[in-house]
């Protein structure tokens, strides 16, 4: 049986009364002695070793991690830092020459060694494949997909800026590019970016009509005993034109806002650190159909790149999951257009969820969302936590264990309806070469094929229309901090001898509530369907990020179905969404791009439903 020791953070579930590690994994006597040293002397951490089936991982559990100084490999950590303080904290955090995420800094062999998982006893057939595709520079200058969004065409828009680079910054090159996956091999080919205007760092989300909102970016570098600062501009991409179209200033400068959208389709943009490099509590909206930008009402602070999701009833909930630090953010719902705040407690390591990911699970009509992993100071977390949004009264109950600890990971829903995580890292160091899926219902996770290229600080995943998950980007070692290759995975589904269903007649604009016949072809009957938002991701965050179930209805005819779309905004908000149809052996076919719009006139700033019980808003 290999061993490893555990890192010094929370990794496993949390630990029972009975002294035994939920799931009924047993405590070696050894560690009960040291376990209880740890507690009485507040000092140390102790490590524990479970044992899982033959062909399993061997994991690690710890304790929670106690108030003591951050290792100086991690240099300076902001997690538990106030509001007030954490923009300054971050700009250390960043620039410190100890620090993982300085490009000064001298990464040891230690930090540069990849986690690998232990292999699986697993079909291929179940566990999957992955394979570099590419790996690209183009005009000499290294593909930095910081920002990764997919456009109606079903193409990738990478999207660097000045890519964490100050020399770029102060040359004013900043960079993007379009990337066709039909064609992998291919190096995506350069889109000017709009003059003087640095995007990195920016929030982004797809506004209904399928163009990308970019809002905010960098002002400044941090450095000099100066912080980072943000900018008031925003900008929409648009694949036809190919250009980005200004679309305004915001009330306040942002870097790292996050922008999840409300009921009918704009985005309710959040965050960011200010002109004066200070998190913003100043929260607004942009008005797809007007152009403009409008104050919220109030005040409120929430973390830089928030993790959080639009609730079926129109609110917007914060889950936990941040960059950083939690500014002193709890875990609530938020309607935010009176601004009454709702908590909602029981998050297990609440400080210990830098770039978590925050899933809401298939189907959204469940509203059962997830908080994945996370960083500290101490170390990283592999725990797992959920909320059931329909539920009379909400908290967070625990989940199953990812089965790795890690920050900076990757996760989207495939169109099996299973939950997908992949890669991460010990903050930017010792990069975690594995992969997790959670089929749907299910309530453990199968470790998946093992990705090869290391994805850690920057990186991101995205769903293709084909099925395969795309991962890119990473700013960290070796070589000079910028990871070219991108690599993807293709889930069983994707297997040789596997045959899919094919979509072959459908319209490309839906309505909310409205039925729709389908055509296909296939060797088995279908009998479901989903629709998926497209992907708009930074930094282990989509806020808007989807899957919803299609009711399917049989016809007379064998190769035709009816779909009805599901009529609730706040579950299915207007906007360009990936649709897919799925057999009786739960085998989804290639997707179609299609736009959801509204079945009949819509608030123009689609405020929460005024029944919402304020206890619940």
């Amino acid at each position: 049986m290999n061993k490893r020791l555990a890192p010094a953070c929370p990794q496993n579930k949390p630990v029972a009364a009975n002294n035994k590690p939920a799931g009924g994994r047993h405590w070696p006597a050894r560690h009960h002695k040291r376990a209880a040293a740890t507690v009485a002397a507040l000092a140390v951490l102790v490590s524990m070793l479970s044992t899982a089936t033959a062909n399993s991982v061997v994991e690690a559990a710890v304790v929670p991690p106690p108030p003591a100084p951050a290792p100086t490999t991690r240099g300076v950590t902001c997690n538990t830092t106030p509001a007030a303080d954490l923009g300054s904290c971050i700009s250390r955090m960043l620039t410190d020459p100890n620090g993982a995420y300085s490009p000064e800094h001298v990464h040891t062999a230690a930090e540069k060694e990849p986690v690998r998982a232990t292999r699986q006893a697993a079909a291929a057939a179940t566990a999957g494949s992955w394979s570099v595709v590419a790996d690209c520079t183009v005009n000499n200058y290294k593909v930095n997909p910081i920002h990764a969004s997919m456009t109606k065409s079903g193409k990738v828009l990478m999207t660097a800026g000045s890519g964490n680079s100050r020399t770029f910054f102060e040359q004013k090159v900043f960079k993007t590019w379009l990337w066709d996956p039909t064609t992998p091999g291919t190096c995506p080919h350069e889109i000017p970016m709009p003059a003087g205007i640095d995007l990195f760092c920016s929030g982004h989300s797809h506004l209904p009509d399928g163009r990308v909102l970019f809002f905010g970016g960098t002002g400044r570098y941090a450095g000099g005993g100066l912080y980072y600062t943000g900018i008031r501009e925003s900008y929409a991409f648009d694949e036809a034109t190919g250009t980005f179209t200004s679309t305004g200033l915001m009330s306040v400068a942002r870097w790292y806002p996050n922008g999840p959208v409300n009921a009918v389709g704009n985005p309710v943009v959040v965050s960011g650190l200010d002109a004066n490099g200070k998190v913003t509590a100043t929260n607004e909206l942009y008005n797809a159909t007007t152009g403009a930008w409008s104050k919220l009402p109030g005040s409120r602070i929430f973390p830089l790149y928030a993790g959080m999701v639009l609730r079926k009833n129109g609110t917007l909930c914060y889950f936990g999951a941040n960059m950083g630090g939690r500014a002193g953010a709890v875990p609530g719902c938020w309607n935010w257009a009176t601004n009454a705040y709702y908590p909602i407690p029981g998050l297990v390591y609440p400080d210990c969820r830098d770039q978590a990911a925050t899933l809401l699970l298939h189907p959204a009509q469940a509203q059962k969302v997830m908080i994945i992993g996370g960083g500290c100071g101490a170390g990283t977390t592999g725990t797992t936590a959920t909320v059931d949004m329909n539920a009379a009264s909400h908290k967070f109950t625990t989940g199953p264990y990812l089965g790795f600890a890690a920050m900076h990971s990757c996760a989207t829903i495939l169109p099996d309806r299973s939950a997908f995580v992949a890669g991460g890292a010990d903050h930017n160091t010792k990069p975690r070469l594995q992969a997790a899926r959670l089929p749907a219902g299910a309530t453990a996770w199968e470790q998946l094929a093992s990705p090869t290229v290391p994805r850690m600080y920057h990186s991101s995943c995205m769903l293709l229309k084909d099925g395969s998950v795309l991962t890119m980007g990473t700013t960290a070692p070796p070589g000079d901090l910028v990871e070219t290759r991108f690599e993807i995975y293709k889930p069983w589904y994707l297997q040789a001898g596997v045959t899919r269903p094919t979509i072959t007649n459908l319209a490309p604009t839906l309505k909310l509530g409205g039925t729709y016949g389908v055509d296909f072809t296939g060797p088995a009957s279908v009998t479901g369907a989903s629709l998926q938002r497209l992907t708009s991701v930074t930094h282990a965050s989509d806020p808007n990020q989807r899957s919803v179930e299609i009711p399917v209805v049989a016809t007379t005819t064998w190769t035709r179905k009816h779909l009805t779309i599901e009529p609730n905004r706040g579950i299915l908000p207007p906007g360009m969404y990936l649709l897919s149809l799925r057999d009786w052996r739960n085998i989804p076919s290639k997707s179609l791009v299609v736009r959801i719009v509204e079945n009949t006139p819509a608030a123009s700033a689609g405020s929460p439903s005024a029944a919402i019980p304020c206890c619940c808003c």
